[in-house]
């Protein structure tokens, strides 16, 4: 027996999960509102440091909010397949930190779409 082709595998791993980090890049935008709260804080660590300039400062904002995204929408994921006792993730539990991400990224993703 053969297992599953790769078109079934893109589609059932791959392009949820791909999905979930474009939403956590378009939370890790400047228009989203925790942009300001979480550079100032960064700044607060990294204003002594002579490898962080202003430049470089947005993109690790940017990174570090996309980071938590990624983050916080995969808690209830993970409750789910330590609840059901899975070892690896399955499409379900894919779909689960896609929505959760989603929802943590819609006042962004409405930001977004306000501005075009």
């Amino acid at each position: 027996m053969q297992g599953p082709g790769r078109l079934q595998t893109l589609l059932r791993r791959d392009v949820p999960l791909a999905a979930t980090v474009a939403l956590a890049v378009v939370n890790g935008m400047p228009l989203t509102s925790l942009y300001d709260s979480v550079s100032y804080v960064l700044y607060l660590f990294t204003r002594g440091s002579a490898f962080i300039d202003q430049d470089a400062l947005e993109y690790v904002t940017s990174l570090a909010i996309a980071i938590m995204t990624l983050l916080l929408g995969a808690i209830p994921a993970a409750l789910y397949e330590r609840l059901r006792g899975l070892k690896e993730s399955t499409p379900v539990s894919l779909g689960i930190w896609l929505v959760a991400t989603g929802i943590i990224a819609l006042p962004s993703l409405a930001s977004l779409l306000d501005r075009w």
